[in-house]
Parts: structure tokens; C-alpha cells; sequence
């Protein structure tokens, strides 16, 4: 799992760097790329990457989906579009698991 790299940022107002206007002492709070958490923390959702899914599941569904670890066993044509779909979703870990060899007729299936 990696970590964040600390950057300095105001925590109250999300300033960066932090300016002089800020308070002391709420410098320095370590913040995570593309939204996400750290070690366990809850993550904030991103609407604007994820506002269609949003409408239709709602807040509480989309936190338990980032927080989701997603097993996709059989990667025939419908197996690689539903992982796929799962990524995009935003599911913290899909593991893909096919017991399978390919072969030339599984390029017809995708």
C-alpha cells in the first residue's frame, strides 16, 4: 500500500501552499492525490468524476463501493466487461482470476 506524499496545505481552507493568511498550526496536513484515503481513512467521492453514478445509487452506496474488494472469476467476453465496468465504478481492488487458457475464438467474444 503506498502512502501520500505530505504536502503542505491549510486545513481549514484547503489552501496550497499555505499562505500567510492561514492560522498556525494548520499547516502541513498531509493530503492524498485524486481523492484518495489514507490508510483506512474515508475517501471523499469525487462528484464530478462520479455524479451519474451518484444519482442512481447515492452517497452511502458509492462509500461502500470504494471501500469494496471485488473478486471477477472467469474472464471469458462477459467477465472482462464486467471488470471493467467494476474499475470504472471505483471499487478499491478487483482481483481477476480466469482458470483458463486463451484462445483465438475467445477474440471473437470481446
Amino acid at each position: 500500500v503506498s502512502q501520500c506524499p505530505p504536502q503542505p496545505r491549510c486545513h481549514r481552507c484547503g489552501a496550497t501552499p499555505v499562505s500567510p493568511r492561514c492560522p498556525p498550526g494548520d499547516a502541513a496536513v498531509p493530503t492524498c492525490p485524486q481523492g484518495m484515503a489514507k490508510n483506512g481513512a474515508e475517501a471523499e467521492i469525487d462528484e464530478g468524476l462520479y455524479s451519474r453514478q451518484l444519482y442512481v445509487l447515492g452517497h452511502e452506496a458509492m462509500k461502500r463501493m470504494q471501500t469494496s474488494n471485488v473478486l471477477v472469476s472467469g474472464l471469458r467476453g462477459l467477465g472482462v466487461e464486467v471488470a471493467k465496468n467494476l474499475i470504472l465504478g471505483g471499487v478499491k481492488s478487483v482481483t481477476l482470476h480466469d482458470p483458463h487458457e486463451a484462445t483465438w475464438t475467445d477474440l471473437a467474444s470481446q
